[in-house]
């Protein structure tokens, strides 16, 4: 095996990584906006306004997505 092929080999390792990585966080995200979106259905009160709430958790969700998109087109 020579350097150059070395060197590719080590490169797709760590784009593979990348987008498991990118995977993972775009889901937990996700699931955060999710959450903050739905916190008054699972039963906990926050004192923060609950228009902040919202946005935050729709910014949330968007970053997720793109999260997951950038993994599956890393891919």
């Amino acid at each position: 095996m020579t350097e150059r092929d070395f060197d590719q080999k080590q490169h797709r390792n760590q784009a593979n990584i990348r987008s498991v990585y990118d995977f993972i966080m775009g889901i937990l995200w996700s699931l955060v906006g999710i959450f903050l979106l739905s916190y008054k259905k699972l039963g906990f009160t926050f004192d923060f306004d609950p228009l902040v709430l919202c946005i935050f958790g729709g910014a949330c969700i968007l970053y997720g997505l793109f999260r997951v998109w950038r993994g599956y087109k890393s891919k």
